[in-house]
């Protein structure tokens, strides 16, 4: 159960939207990257122009194929340099193609929470991503120095704009 968001973006003069579904939409605006899968038709029609994102899509075909072998897989991820644009504040979100992120979930898409997600968390803290808190737990002192379980806990929206204040149904 969940919520697909829509991220513009324009290329060959077409103007279209990378679908990213999540189960989490009260964290939307935590999210500071986009990962998709290696053979997500975007990935693809970028890797045209980027030799090192073509050659990291090609390393990824070597790689795992069930769910139990992307769980225990290093999450490896490349920089595209192609930016979509965050759907509530406008903000550059870079593409990121990622080894950890199966074509069958959802459409390929998964936007990059790592404030709140422990995977983005570890993918954050590799490749030196922002991390932003936007869910606060009463009683509980956020750092992005290392991942703490209560981040994934549901809360009050913070650092969230419009959304400030409101619990997980009420910014849903």
């Amino acid at each position: 159960k969940g919520v697909n968001f829509g991220f513009p973006y324009e290329i060959d003069g077409s103007r279209q939207l990378l679908r990213v579904f999540t189960t989490r939409a009260d964290t939307i605006m935590g999210a500071t990257f986009v990962a998709i899968a290696p053979e997500h038709p975007l990935a693809v029609r970028l890797a045209r122009d980027k030799p090192r994102v073509a050659a990291f899509i090609e390393e990824c075909r070597s790689g795992g194929t069930t769910e139990a072998e992307f769980a225990l897989m290093e999450k490896k991820g490349i920089a595209t340099g192609f930016f979509v644009t965050h759907p509530l504040n406008q903000e550059q979100i870079e593409v990121w193609v990622g080894n950890y992120v199966l074509m069958a979930y959802g459409e390929g898409a998964v936007m990059g929470v790592p404030g709140h997600d422990e995977r983005d968390f570890e993918f954050a803290r590799k490749y030196g991503l922002l991390i932003r808190q936007v869910i606060d737990v009463e009683g509980r002192t956020y750092s992005t120095e290392g991942w703490q379980p209560w981040y994934s806990e549901y809360g009050r929206c913070v650092n969230s704009g419009r959304y400030d204040g409101l619990d997980y149904d009420q910014a849903v």
